[in-house]
C-alpha cells in the first residue's frame, strides 16, 4: 500500500502537495468536505481553470464571515425541506461573505472569484450539498491517461481532517494521509458518487440563473454604482430615526396629559437608543421644546430605578414628573449629592443598573470639585441622561467633563475618536493657547473666533452620537416635524428683538454718577492661570485704585503679604492643603466678584444697593475689629476653590450676604470648612488702610443714599406698565431682576400702586404659589381652571427654568441684561411648544438715562448711562458714543446668542431630504445596494481622495484619504457636503490608485487607541500608588485596582487630586477618599463595554477633473 501523512508543517501542507498534484497529472478533482469555505479555494484556484471539478458539502458553506474566513465548529442544524431553501441558504451566506466582509476587496481574491463564478457557468464546477450531515473530508484525483499507468494509477485520494478552508489547508495543523493505489482511488470514487447521486445541487451550469440571482445581483463585484443612490443609502444610513420598535409615548404615558409629537417622539427613541449604546445621553433641545418631557418618558421606557439631581426650585417639578410619567425615582436636590450617592449604595443590588438624571448638567462641567467626583461615582456602572440647554456654550473641558460622567475615555463607545481623552486634552491644550495668544494680543479677534469654530466643530463631531438637540428651525425645516405640529394646532410666535426703554433719574444723576465712579472704577481683564491641570479665571486690575474707590481689601487679604513673609504664608496655606498659586488667584477673584456684585445691585435697585452697602460695611468692620482683638485676619479656608465664573452664571437668587458663614455657602456649598488666620505683622500697611479706606467710603454711600427719599426707577416703571397693560390688556407681562432684594421690594411697589402683580422668588417656591403662577400665567392648563387674578409677574432667574409663563407676551429686564444666554432662557418661558398666545413676543430692557444733559440727547448715549454700561457690560461697549448704537449692540447681543441657541442645525436640510425620498423608487433602489459598495465620481471642485463611510455597533464614521496623506476622520457634515449629488450625476468604475488609498483607509477605520497619555497629574498619582504599596499600609489588591483605574483614566479628576495631595501620614485614608465600592464600579464598567461589530456601509473614490491639469 502506498501511503504518507500530511500534517500541514511550512515544507508538507496538503495546499502544497495539491499544488503539486494539479499542474501536470490532475484532470479531475471531486472533492468532499465538511465545510468549504471560499478560502479553500482562493488556495487552488490558480490551478483549476481547466479542470473538471466537483465540490460535495457535507455541513456548511461560509457561514463564519464576520471580518475573517475562518473555520468554526458549527452545530449541525435541521435540514430545511425545499432543495430551493438550501440553495438559497448557501446563496446568502456567500453574499454575507462578500458585503459584510472585507475578503474579496483584495485582488487575489476578486481573481478567485472571477474563476470561480466562470467555471460554473461553463460547467466545470458543480457544487453541491449531501442529503445528511456529513463531516467526511476526502480529496479524490483523477488522473489525465498520460500519467493513469494504463489504469493501473488512475488517480490518488487524500483523506483525514482538513476541511476545503485556509485553515484546513495550511492555517493550522491538520493530519491527512494520501493513498496512490487505485483500490483505494476506486473505492473512494465508488463512496463519492453514491453521495454525489443523492445531494442538493448548491451550484451549476443549469442553475446558473438562480446562482446569479441568489449571489451576483447582490454583491458588488465588477458593478459601477450610481453617486445619487450612494447618497441616498447614506442619508438613509445616518439620519434614519428607526420606529419598529413600539415605545410608550407621553400621551399613553400619562393618559391623554401630554401630547404626542412627532419630534419629541422621535427623540425619545434617540434617547433610548444613544443609552443603550453609550451607557448615556445628553438631551438638549432649546428651551421650550420640552427636554424634561422628553427624559421622563424616556425613563418611563427604560423601566430603571431612577435617581434625578436638579436645581432646588426644580425638585417638585421633577417629582410632579415622576409621577405623571410613572417611573419610580427618587429626587435630590444637587446640593445634596452625597445622599443622593448614600441612597443608592443603600438600596442598589449586586450590578443592578439605575438611571442617574441630571437636570441643568453644565452645572458640572468642573471635574475637580468635590460634587464632580460623587456624581461620577453615582453614575459608574448606570445608565446616565444629561439634560442641558447649552452644552456647545462651554469650553473643551466643560464638556469633557459632562462625558466623562458616562464614558471611559480610553476605551469609548463612540467612533467619532480614536482616544477620547488624548483628543480632548489635545482640544483643551489648543483652547488655552489660543486665550493667551488672545491676551497677549498675538491673534486677531476673526482669527480666534475661526480657530474656536474649528475647535467647536471638531467637538460637535467627536459627541454628535450622544446629543440630541433640535431649535425651532428644525422642526419648521423638518416637514415631518412641521407638518405634525401644524396637524396638532402648534405654532412658534416670532420673537422681536430687545427694545430699549428709559427712565429719566432726574435730581438724583449726580449721586448716581459719583456713586457709580466710586464702586466701578477699575476695567478688568481674563487671564487664563494653569495649575497642573486645572484651569481659572484670574482677574487683574489695569490701574491701582484711588482713596476715593472701593477696593474690596476684605476679600483679598492673601494679595498684601510682605514680600519678606510669603513664604511663611504659602508653607502655611499648603500645609492646610491648598495651592498656593491658586489660593491667591482665588481671593483676588473673590474681590472682583464682590465690586461686581454691588455694582450691579446698584444698578438694580435702590433696595437691593442698601442691603449689600450695610452687609459690606459690617463686614468690613468686623474684620478689622478682629485684627485689632487677634491680631489676626480671618480667612475661610475651603476644601475646593470656587468658580468664580459659575457664581456669576448662577441661576440662584440667594446673594451672599457679607456674613462669612452665608458668602462661604454661596460660593462653594459643600466644601470643608474651616478657620485660616495670617498674622496681621505678615500684611504691609497697605491692607488696613484700604480697609479702613473701605469702611469709609462704605459708610459715606451709606449715609448719601440714606437720605434719598425717591426711587424715580420703580416710579416710571409703574407708569410703564399700567400704559402696557391698558394698550394690550390680554397681554401678560412677566418682569426679571437678578435679585431678590428687588424683586422684593419692587413686588410690594407695584401692589401699593394697584396693580395685578404677584412676586416670586426662591424663597417663595411653596406649592400654593406655584399653583397660583401655573393658572394665571400658563396657557397649557384647561380654560376652565385658568385665572385671571394677576397680570404682572415679577420673579427673579429661579423661574427661568421649569415653568410654563406663555399667557405673558413681554418680558421686561428690570436689571440691565449682562448675561445674554439669560435672556434666552427667559423669553424661554414664555415661548413653549405646546400653546402659541401671541404671533409676536417682546423683549424690554430698562435703562437709566439724563434727559437733561444735552440736547441732542438722541443722537449721544448720556454720560450717565455709558458710565452703568461700562461698569456693568465691560469691554465691549466701549466704542457704543450713540443711542441708535446702544440698539444695535444689544440687538446684535440678542441675535447672536439666539443664533447660537436658536440657529438652524446643519443637519436638518438633510433629515428633510431624506424625509423626502423615504418610500420612492430611488430610495428603494439606494436601500438595495450591496455593503461596500464603490464608485468612482469626477468632479470639477472639491476634494481629490478616497472617502469611506462605515459603521461600529450602531455608530457611523466617515473617513478621508487624499493622495499622499493618511487617513483622517472627517464631520458627517463636511461628509455630505462631499456626497452630494443630482440622479444624472454618472458613476465610474475605480481607478488603479483606489485599491492602495481604499486599503490604508480600513485600516485606520476602527484603529482605537486604549493607551492613556501620561499627563503629569496621572504620573503623579501613579508614582503616589506605588509608594502606598510600598509603605504596605493599604490593601494591595485595592491598590492595584486604583492603579488601573487610574491608567484607563477612569476616575474624577478631584479623586485623582486628592491622591496626589495624600502624605505619607495620611495613606491609610485612601479608601475613605476613593472608595472600594467606586473603583470596583470603574472598572466592572471598563470590563462590560461593548463597542460592536464593523461594518464598512460604501466608499467613493473623489477624483477632481481640475487634477488633471
Amino acid at each position: 500500500m502506498s501511503q504518507y501523512f500530511i500534517t500541514n508543517t511550512p515544507e508538507k501542507s496538503l495546499s502544497k502537495v495539491i499544488q503539486g498534484i494539479l499542474p501536470t497529472k490532475a484532470e479531475a478533482l471531486d472533492f468532499l468536505v465538511g465545510y468549504f469555505y471560499f478560502s479553500g479555494i482562493e488556495e487552488i484556484y490558480k490551478n483549476i481553470a481547466d479542470k473538471k471539478m466537483r465540490i460535495l458539502v457535507g455541513l456548511e458553506m461560509e457561514k463564519d464571515f464576520q471580518n475573517k474566513t475562518s473555520e468554526f465548529d458549527f452545530f449541525v442544524k435541521k435540514q430545511k425541506s425545499s432543495r430551493q431553501d438550501i440553495r438559497n441558504d448557501n446563496y446568502e451566506s456567500l453574499v454575507s461573505l462578500f458585503n459584510q466582509s472585507d475578503y474579496f476587496e483584495g485582488q487575489q481574491q476578486e481573481e478567485a472569484f472571477k474563476i470561480y463564478y466562470e467555471k460554473i457557468k461553463n460547467g466545470t464546477l458543480e457544487i453541491r450539498k449531501t442529503k445528511e450531515p456529513s463531516h467526511a473530508k476526502m480529496y479524490i484525483f483523477s488522473y489525465k491517461n498520460e500519467f493513469a499507468e494504463d489504469g493501473e494509477t488512475p488517480g490518488c485520494v487524500i483523506t483525514g481532517s482538513s476541511n476545503l478552508t485556509f485553515n484546513g489547508l495550511r492555517g493550522q495543523n491538520e493530519i491527512n494521509v494520501r493513498f496512490n493505489d487505485k483500490p483505494e482511488y476506486v473505492e473512494a470514487c465508488s463512496i463519492f458518487e453514491a453521495l454525489w447521486e443523492n445531494a442538493i445541487i448548491l451550484a451549476d451550469k443549469e442553475h446558473i440563473k438562480d446562482f446569479e440571482d441568489g449571489v451576483i445581483k447582490h454583491v458588488w463585484y465588477e458593478k459601477v454604482f450610481s453617486p445619487y443612490h450612494l447618497y441616498l443609502r447614506v442619508l438613509y444610513e445616518y439620519f434614519n430615526i428607526d420606529t419598529s420598535k413600539r415605545i410608550r409615548t407621553p400621551f399613553d404615558i400619562t393618559k391623554g396629559k401630554f401630547f404626542n409629537l412627532k419630534y419629541q417622539e422621535d427623540a425619545v427613541r434617540m434617547a433610548i437608543s444613544t443609552i443603550q449604546k453609550h451607557n448615556g445621553v445628553i438631551i438638549s433641545d432649546v428651551v421650550g421644546l420640552g427636554k424634561s418631557i422628553i427624559g421622563s418618558a424616556t425613563a418611563n421606557n427604560l423601566n430603571l430605578r431612577t435617581i434625578i439631581i436638579a436645581p432646588p426650585h426644580l425638585v417638585p417639578q421633577w417629582e410632579d414628573y415622576s409621577e405623571e410619567f410613572r417611573f419610580t425615582s427618587r429626587v435630590f436636590s444637587r446640593g445634596v449629592i452625597a445622599k443622593a450617592l448614600q441612597h443608592y449604595r443603600a438600596k442598589s443590588k449586586s450590578n443592578e443598573q439605575w438611571l442617574i438624571v441630571i437636570d441643568e448638567a453644565h452645572s458640572y462641567r468642573n471635574e475637580f470639585t468635590q460634587d464632580y467626583a460623587i456624581l461620577h461615582e453615582l453614575c459608574q456602572g448606570n445608565k446616565v441622561m444629561l439634560l442641558t440647554a447649552t452644552p456647545f456654550n462651554n469650553q473643551p473641558s466643560d464638556i469633557y467633563s459632562m462625558i466623562k460622567l458616562f464614558q471611559i475615555p480610553t476605551k469609548s463607545t463612540l467612533q467619532t475618536v480614536d482616544n477620547l481623552g488624548e483628543k480632548f486634552r489635545d482640544l483643551i491644550s489648543r483652547y488655552k493657547t489660543l486665550k493667551k495668544e488672545q491676551k497677549d494680543k498675538k491673534i486677531s479677534r476673526d482669527e480666534l473666533v475661526l480657530a474656536i469654530d474649528t475647535i467647536s466643530r471638531e467637538i460637535r463631531t467627536i459627541i454628535s452620537p450622544l446629543i440630541i438637540r433640535r431649535s425651532r428651525l428644525d422642526l419648521d425645516g423638518i416637514p415631518a416635524y412641521k407638518d405634525d405640529l401644524k396637524l396638532q394646532g402648534f405654532e412658534f410666535p416670532v420673537v422681536e428683538p430687545p427694545k430699549l426703554m428709559d427712565y429719566d433719574l432726574g435730581d438724583l444723576r449726580d449721586l448716581y454718577l459719583s456713586t457709580l465712579r466710586r464702586i466701578s472704577k477699575g476695567q478688568f481683564e481674563e487671564e487664563e492661570i494653569d495649575n497642573d491641570d486645572y484651569q481659572y479665571i484670574d482677574y487683574i486690575e489695569d490701574e491701582k485704585l484711588t482713596a476715593e474707590e472701593f477696593k474690596a481689601a476684605r476679600y483679598k487679604p492673601v494679595m498684601y503679604v510682605k514680600p519678606e513673609q510669603e513664604e511663611k504664608v504659602k508653607k502655611a496655606i499648603e500645609e492646610a492643603g491648598f495651592e498656593y498659586n491658586l489660593f491667591k488667584g482665588t481671593q483676588r477673584n473673590l474681590a472682583k466678584f464682590m465690586r461686581s456684585l454691588l455694582v450691579r445691585r446698584f444698578e438694580s435697585s435702590q433696595a437691593a444697593f442698601r442691603i449689600s452697602l450695610n452687609n459690606m460695611l459690617q463686614n468690613c468692620i468686623n474684620i478689622e475689629a478682629w485684627a485689632a482683638k487677634r491680631n489676626t485676619v480671618p480667612v475661610f479656608k475651603k476644601g475646593m476653590l470656587p468658580d468664580i465664573e459659575e457664581l456669576y452664571n448662577t441661576t440662584s437668587d440667594v446673594i451672599p450676604e457679607m456674613v462669612d458663614d452665608e458668602l462661604e455657602a454661596a460660593i462653594e456649598k459643600l466644601n470643608t470648612r474651616g478657620l485660616f488666620e495670617i498674622k496681621t505683622e505678615y500684611l504691609k500697611p497697605d491692607f488696613f488702610e484700604d480697609l479702613r479706606a473701605d469702611i469709609e467710603l462704605l459708610q459715606t454711600l451709606k449715609d448719601e443714599w440714606d437720605k434719598v427719599t425717591v426711587d424715580p426707577k420703580s416710579d416710571e416703571f409703574i407708569e410703564i406698565l399700567k400704559e402696557k397693560i391698558k394698550s394690550e390688556p390680554t397681554r401678560k407681562i412677566v418682569v426679571f431682576s437678578q435679585f431678590a432684594d428687588t424683586v422684593n421690594a419692587l413686588g410690594e411697589k407695584l401692589e401699593k400702586a394697584g396693580l395685578p402683580v404677584f412676586s416670586y422668588t426662591a424663597g417663595k417656591a411653596s406649592p400654593r404659589n406655584k399653583e397660583i403662577i401655573k393658572v394665571n400665567f400658563d396657557a397649557g392648563v384647561d380654560v376652565d381652571f385658568q385665572q385671571d387674578n394677576y397680570k404682572i409677574l415679577i420673579a427673579t432667574d429661579a423661574i427661568s427654568e421649569g415653568y410654563n409663563l406663555h399667557r405673558a407676551g413681554a418680558i421686561f429686564n428690570y436689571d440691565i441684561p449682562y448675561n445674554p444666554t439669560r435672556v434666552i432662557q427667559r423669553i424661554g418661558r414664555i415661548n413653549r411648544v405646546n400653546k402659541k398666545m401671541f404671533d409676536k413676543l417682546y423683549i424690554f430692557n430698562y435703562f437709566p438715562t439724563d434727559i437733561g444733559e444735552s440736547e441732542t440727547r438722541t443722537q449721544e448715549i448720556s454720560t450717565l448711562k455709558m458710565a452703568m454700561i461700562h461698569a456693568i457690560m465691560g469691554e465691549d461697549t466701549k466704542v457704543l458714543t450713540s443711542e441708535e448704537q446702544l440698539r444695535a449692540f444689544f440687538i446684535e447681543q440678542y441675535k447672536k446668542i439666539n443664533e447660537t441657541d436658536e440657529q438652524k442645525s446643519w443637519d436638518t436640510a438633510y433629515r428633510a431630504l431624506l424625509n423626502q425620498f423615504i418610500g420612492t423608487a430611488a430610495m428603494k433602489e439606494a436601500l438595495s445596494l450591496p455593503l461596500r459598495s464603490k464608485t468612482r465620481r469626477r468632479v470639477e471642485k472639491g476634494k481629490d481622495g478616497v472617502l469611506v463611510f462605515a459603521r461600529k455597533g450602531n455608530d457611523y464614521v466617515f473617513k478621508f484619504n487624499a493622495p499622499g496623506n493618511t487617513p483622517v476622520d472627517i464631520s458627517p457634515q463636511d461628509a455630505f457636503s462631499i456626497l452630494q449629488s443630482t440622479p444624472d450625476e454618472k458613476g465610474y468604475e475605480v481607478s488603479e490608485r483606489f485599491e492602495a488609498m481604499y486599503s490604508e483607509t480600513k485600516k485606520a477605520l476602527f484603529a482605537s487607541s486604549t493607551e492613556s497619555d501620561t499627563e503629569k497629574s496621572k504620573r503623579d498619582a501613579l508614582d503616589k500608588i506605588r509608594l502606598i504599596i510600598q509603605s504596605n499600609s493599604v490593601d494591595h489588591e485595592y491598590l492595584e485596582d486604583v492603579k488601573t483605574a487610574i491608567e484607563y483614566d477612569a476616575i474624577s479628576g478631584y479623586a485623582l487630586r486628592q491622591i496626589n495631595k495624600l502624605k505619607t501620614s495620611a495613606y491609610t485614608s485612601l479608601p475613605d477618599i476613593v472608595s472600594k465600592e467606586y473603583i470596583q464600579k470603574v472598572l466592572y464598567t471598563y470590563d462590560h463595554l461593548l463597542l460592536g461589530t464593523e461594518t464598512l456601509i460604501l466608499a467613493e473614490e473623489i477624483e477632481s477633473i481640475e487634477n488633471e491639469n
